[in-house]
């Protein structure tokens, strides 16, 4: 068993090595590698890895970690000032998707049920993408990276209602219990960021030996996030949620500010394992039996969703320039969206076709994305200065 253990990570580890390596070259990021590492060393082709879904919880980790990290270097305060900004251009993203796939779905005959659940699926970016070029280049505390952060927060709060909306729809309707402990834990959360942004909330005891000892740092940041992970997820919320409120604690302590760029390391492990997971779960032979199809579909949603974010980010003030960018950044369909095609296809509201076309356009939009952002990027730099203000 172990022996397998190691052989498996060592075999990972070399081919995500050289597709970072190959990659760098066509200077694309490095989520590219992980997708295709997945796609690779699947039971599809190479049978490295044969569980999907070990894969798949080691990503959720990662997600976890990086809403910590998000949380501590977010200036929620600049955020809370602008917050009718991001939720506005999210309910009308939403609005916008629903009636785009309810006039597909209309002439394609879908049901309501897959109406709904293709405009959830569309309406969400990529928290990890997005904020991971906005780290990179360093636009994450800026005026366009604080709206575009709130947006993606605002989407990832909004998961909670959709997921409701599956059970119901699909019969397997929620207990009352539950349905409580989701509003109470909705609740809760919406006062923890109120009083955030008011004032600081906490004050971690004993900092000046923290500050001293880093090991301590270490496990006292790993009992806040995933102490308020774990909570959030007994909530019925996601994991997210909560890790990203515990990144609020420990950003607003200066006790543990060396903690953020340590954590780093296990940041990049965790999430490499989330988009290895989106490329495991890809049949590759079902992608090239339909690549046209898919291809078309991807560069569609491309091409929709930064007309519409960009046109609602405009109509929020924000200059043409910014507006086109932000459109670009937030154009991929997101992490979240795989997870709302997993539970519907648990609850039977998709069949296998409908569930490997859209995982192949999700995983499409992810993979194009960093080009089409190239693209975006060319063109804005390259337009009249009266388009630009």
């Amino acid at each position: 068993m172990s022996s397998q253990l190691f052989s498996g990570i060592a075999v990972l580890s070399c081919v995500v090595l050289f597709l970072i390596l190959l990659l760098r070259r066509f200077r694309q990021p490095y989520f590219t590698a992980y997708i295709i590492a997945g796609v690779l060393l699947g039971p599809k082709l190479l049978n490295v890895i044969h569980d999907p879904a070990v894969a798949t919880e080691l990503g959720e980790i990662g997600i976890v970690l990086l809403m910590f990290s998000i949380g501590a270097e977010i200036d929620l305060h600049h955020l809370g000032r602008n917050f009718y900004k991001p939720f506005a251009i999210v309910l009308v993203q939403i609005l916008m998707s629903f009636l785009c796939m309810y006039a597909l779905g209309v002439y394609l005959d879908w049901s309501a049920s897959r109406i709904m659940l293709m405009s959830f699926i569309i309406s969400l970016s990529s928290s990890a993408i997005v904020f991971q070029y906005l780290e990179k280049s360093g636009e994450i505390r800026s005026s366009l990276g604080i709206i575009t952060c709130g947006v993606l927060l605002m989407q990832d709060i909004l998961v909670v209602p959709m997921i409701l909306s599956l059970n119901f729809i699909s019969s397997s309707n929620a207990s009352f219990f539950e349905l409580i402990k989701v509003c109470a834990g909705g609740i809760l959360i919406l006062l923890f960021l109120r009083a955030a942004i008011k004032k600081k909330i906490l004050k971690i005891p004993m900092r000046r030996e923290i500050i001293a000892d880093h090991d301590l740092q270490v496990f006292i940041g790993f009992c806040i996030c995933f102490g308020m992970a774990w909570v959030s997820s007994w909530f019925g919320l996601s994991p997210a949620f909560g890790a990203f409120a515990a990144g609020i604690v420990i950003g607003q302590d200066k006790a543990t500010r060396w903690l953020e760029k340590s954590l780093i390391p296990l940041r990049v492990f965790f999430m490499a394992f989330f988009f290895l997971a989106i490329g495991l779960q890809l049949d590759l032979h079902f992608f090239a039996a339909n690549a046209g199809t898919i291809i078309i579909v991807a560069v569609s949603v491309l091409l929709i969703s930064s007309l519409i974010n960009s046109l609602l980010f405009r109509l929020t003030g924000s200059s043409w320039r910014d507006s086109i960018y932000a459109g670009g950044l937030l154009s991929q369909i997101g992490e979240f969206s795989f997870v709302l095609l997993t539970l519907a296809a648990s609850l039977g509201l998709v069949e296998d076709y409908i569930y490997q076309i859209t995982l192949a356009v999700i995983t499409s939009t992810m993979l194009l994305s960093s080009i089409w952002l190239t693209i975006i990027r060319r063109l804005i730099y390259t337009l009249p200065p009266v388009v630009k203000s």
